[in-house]
């Protein structure tokens, strides 16, 4: 398993992952995801196994005035690929990029009851904020 940065070649493979991400959307709009476009500094990072696409995590970077922040969107990994480590190795790659790019935070959203993800976070360092936000802070 490697991670690495997401290509314009990634969008049909990443759009399907994306479609099963919101399979559950009565809304959802099918056809590509636009990758390339984004407001923000777009960070989308692709978890591969032999060649094949098994997860993600998109993000944004924040930068105004002053302020440095990162915003994750998504974080996904295909169900049969679940409990490996892939997860992890996601919120790792982001960790870096975001250390790179000198963020005071980064913030993730999830619903309350989604017990699972808020053990998730928590055990990879976000703390657990009023509402429904997690960050993480790199230490200097």
């Amino acid at each position: 398993m490697r991670i690495r940065k997401a290509i314009k070649g990634d969008k049909e493979a990443f759009s399907e992952l994306y479609h099963q991400l919101y399979s559950d959307n009565e809304n959802k709009k099918s056809g590509l995801i636009p990758i390339e476009q984004s407001y923000f500094k777009n960070i989308l990072l692709i978890a591969e196994d032999n060649e094949e696409m098994i997860g993600f995590i998109w993000a944004n970077f924040i930068s105004f005035g002053f302020s440095r922040y990162g915003y994750v969107e998504d974080l996904y990994v295909k169900s049969e690929h679940r409990k490996k480590g892939i997860a992890t190795s996601l919120i790792s790659a982001l960790k870096d990029k975001f250390k790179e790019l000198n963020v005071e935070a980064v913030f993730i959203t999830t619903e309350k009851e989604n017990k699972e993800a808020i053990n998730f976070f928590s055990k990879e360092g976000f703390n657990l904020c009023p509402g429904p936000w997690f960050y993480w802070a790199p230490s200097s």
